[in-house]
């Protein structure tokens, strides 16, 4: 069937057996590709999959709220709860749930939270895919509304296209709007930075939490950092911009930065903190790209590379120039 004929209800049966395979105990690493693959393809494969994925999400709650006393029942196994969740999803998706839904609705919209270390891909129901990086919480409107809240840490925003719907971000004092494009914004505390990949955004400062707003628009490799009603606009290579959102793919890649930038980078992915006991080390540049996981390794590297010298305690590792014990 040509791609431009097929219905919607082709595009959900290709869905439920990608949702079917994704169940299972054998998906691995190569079949998320596919998937991601399948899912880049047409914006209809995300609106038929995130759909059926919502019904299904709704069939699980329903099967909760009828599932009998445990202390009188037998919780189901594996094979027959799949199977009970598969038919009802497709029962809901297909439109039994439009009664249904309301019971297990939402009117603050979803909320989703990564902890320290985590990346997590989460699909919207417009199409639109975000990944959070590490230590981040975000709330998406509710009913499919093109809208969500950055309330602390970094996401990676693909947008579907939508010229009727543009789709805002709002992050503190700051709110981004665009139409279809890739782009990652930051928010620390009080201070927002959007650093554009693909296409064109508008940066703001929010009308209602500021007296006078600020307005710039940001085009492939720009970058916008907002604090207090402030926004400054900076040109960033293609390099540069590739290194800052290698986080997506596992690295964190410095090039000049200091050695406290560095150390204030890995300390978002590790609840063991590096910590610099001296201003001299903190102001040495560094470079290479590394996982940020792997806190010792690097560790290791600044005691071999650099003469610093790392003392380990609960909780931390103190650097230093010099061995206290000298």
């Amino acid at each position: 069937m040509d791609q431009a004929n097929k219905s919607a209800a082709s595009f959900e049966q290709e869905a439920a057996q990608w949702l079917a395979r994704q169940d299972g105990a054998r998906w691995d690493v190569g079949q998320q590709a596919e998937l991601d693959a399948w899912l880049e393809a047409d914006v209809r494969h995300r609106v038929a999959y995130l759909r059926l994925h919502a019904a299904w999400r709704r069939a699980d709650a329903l099967n909760g709220a009828a599932r009998p006393d445990p202390a009188h029942a037998r919780r189901p196994g594996p094979a027959l709860a799949h199977t009970w969740r598969l038919a009802a999803g497709l029962l809901l998706a297909c439109g039994l749930g439009v009664v249904l839904a309301p019971q297990f609705s939402s009117r603050q919209g979803e909320r989703y939270a990564t902890r320290t270390g985590e990346n997590r891909t989460v699909a919207l129901a417009d199409g639109s895919r975000l990944t959070l990086n590490t230590s981040t919480r975000l709330r998406a409107a509710p009913d499919g509304q093109r809208k969500v809240w950055l309330d602390n840490g970094e996401a990676y925003f693909d947008i579907a296209p939508d010229p009727a719907r543009p789709f805002v971000v709002d992050a503190g004092a700051s709110r981004v709007t665009v139409l279809g494009t890739r782009f990652t914004v930051r928010r620390d505390g009080e201070r927002t930075s959007v650093l554009v990949e693909q296409g064109r955004v508008r940066v703001s400062a929010n009308a209602t939490v500021l007296q006078v707003e600020e307005t710039v628009e940001l085009s492939p490799n720009q970058e916008a950092s907002a604090e207090r009603g402030r926004i400054a606009r900076a040109d960033r290579s293609p390099a540069q911009t590739a290194q800052r959102m290698a986080w997506r793919s596992g690295r964190i890649v410095f090039d000049g930065e200091t050695l406290g930038e560095a150390v204030a980078e890995f300390n978002r992915y590790n609840e063991r903190k590096l910590v610099l006991s001296d201003k001299e080390a903190a102001s040495m540049p560094i470079g290479g790209s590394f996982a940020p996981s792997n806190l010792d390794g690097f560790v290791r590297l600044l005691e071999q590379g650099f003469g610093l010298h790392a003392q380990y305690g609960i909780g931390q590792i103190v650097l230093s120039r010099a061995d206290p014990t000298n």
